[in-house]
């Protein structure tokens, strides 16, 4: 009947402890003070049943609390059990108390506890798992951009304006879908300048143009698109701006920037090109 009444307690303890489980608080403030609420009761049904454990044996619970703290903390020289002075139809009671490794090791997760409740909970030094889990969400998402921007690599040392149809339909999309709300659907120039002239603020030609849009005009309100779009596609979307010289769509903005005209290649550069 006594170990079933004990086993009743540890379950009870058990239940309760489980609560802040259980409990969906999403606010951390009202989350602490639930695991503070039911640590709290934990302490006082512990000791209330400690206290009414010793006094149903007839024993002094101050006294008894004191030698059961003593020997907690100070070991006794040997693990032998202790005869406490009890005998119950003729079977005498022993102290078989637990290692004291075992309890040095209770403590220390008790410590361990307090500081992490401490740590993550009060002060916020460290960051919930929740909090982990956004900021490998930004790394992961910002992973992905670096490897698009990566993928599909061409040398800038030697960029030539393309003018196959899937090159230039593809630039075509990302014009369409990224370009238009500046330069305007036919790229006549609304806030951006026309593209479809030979004036170029920034200069003309498939690497000039590719340098503007891979490293944008922040003072002008054009971002970098390097993150975005991959060296091949800034390539093909370079042609494809080019592709649109001598167009003139209707409404199109008036030329804006310095004239620009294609060098000539000269047999050295061509012997260069053949070389790379």
């Amino acid at each position: 009947m006594k170990k079933n009444n004990v086993f009743s307690r540890l379950l009870f303890l058990v239940l309760i402890g489980s609560i802040p489980a259980y409990s969906q608080v999403k606010d951390p403030a009202a989350e602490l003070a639930v695991i503070f609420a039911v640590s709290f009761i934990i302490f006082v049904i512990a000791t209330l049943m400690y206290i009414i454990g010793v006094m149903n044996a007839n024993v002094d619970p101050m006294a008894n609390l004191y030698y059961k703290i003593k020997n907690y903390i100070i070991p006794p020289p040997s693990e032998v059990a202790v005869d406490v002075g009890h005998v119950y139809d003729d079977i005498k009671e022993l102290d078989n108390r637990i290692p004291p490794w075992f309890n040095y090791l209770f403590g220390l997760t008790v410590v361990f506890a307090f500081v992490y409740l401490i740590d993550y909970h009060v002060v916020g030094m460290s960051k919930l798992s929740a909090d982990e889990y956004m900021d490998e969400i930004v790394a992961a998402n910002l992973q992905k951009k670096i490897m698009l921007a990566s993928g599909g690599t061409v040398n800038e040392n030697a960029l030539v304006a393309l003018k196959d149809a899937e090159s230039l339909k593809d630039g075509d999309e990302n014009f369409h879908k990224f370009c238009i709300s500046c330069h305007g659907p036919q790229a006549g120039g609304i806030i951006g300048p026309n593209l479809t002239d030979q004036y170029w603020i920034h200069g003309g030609g498939i690497k000039n143009v590719y340098t503007t849009i891979k490293k944008g005009v922040p003072g002008k309100g054009m971002i970098s698109w390097e993150l975005v779009f991959s060296q091949k596609q800034i390539q093909n979307l370079g042609s494809y701006v080019l592709s649109l010289q001598g167009t003139n769509p209707p409404g199109g903005k008036a030329p804006d920037g310095q004239l620009y005209v294609e060098p000539v290649a000269t047999a050295k550069d061509s012997v260069q090109k053949k070389s790379l």
